[in-house]
């Protein structure tokens, strides 16, 4: 009869431990190509940071692009909100009964292809106005003086909020 050597019994645990660790690092390859698949096709909206100023005298918001990703002007919403009340602007709204103007400054013709960058200001002009009432009037909503207005810049093709910020009137 033949005894066993110590030597023999070690190596099957060792051997499974291998496979199990093989095994486990197979299936989290796996898991994680199949996962990164859902999110390789999502676009990402640019964001940067601006400010907004209105100027009653021009009758005029002005946002100014301090930093972050440029974008192009005609890809972009300007969300301003008083209390309940909001409006949504674009290039398209233009030249109507919404905005008198949405360009940058300097650029006198509309222009589809503006793209603003760090350091660019753009603006959105009102419709109709009163600087003695103080108020401006963008669309169906009136912005007075003394509220507090908020405003979002949303990329149109995402929905997603570039810039967020508010202002007094």
């Amino acid at each position: 009869m033949r005894s066993r050597s110590d030597h023999d019994t070690a190596v099957s645990p060792v051997v499974g431990v291998m496979l199990m660790l093989s095994v486990t690092v197979l299936i989290a390859a796996i898991v994680s190509t199949y996962a990164g698949g859902f999110t390789g096709g999502a676009e990402k909206s640019p964001q940067s940071s601006i400010k907004a100023s209105p100027n009653l005298l021009q009758h005029r918001i002005y946002f100014e692009h301090n930093g972050g990703d440029s974008f192009m002007l005609s890809s972009v919403q300007v969300v301003l909100r008083e209390h309940d009340n909001k409006t949504a602007l674009s290039l398209i709204d233009a030249k109507s009964s919404r905005v008198q103007n949405f360009t940058e400054v300097g650029i006198k013709d509309l222009n589809t292809d503006t793209t603003i960058q760090a350091g660019d200001t753009f603006y959105v002009e009102s419709v109709d106005w009163d600087t003695d009432d103080s108020w401006m009037k963008f669309g169906n909503l009136n912005l007075t003086q003394d509220k507090k207005i908020s405003w979002l810049l949303v990329d149109k093709g995402t929905g997603k909020t570039i810039s967020t910020g508010s202002f007094y009137l």
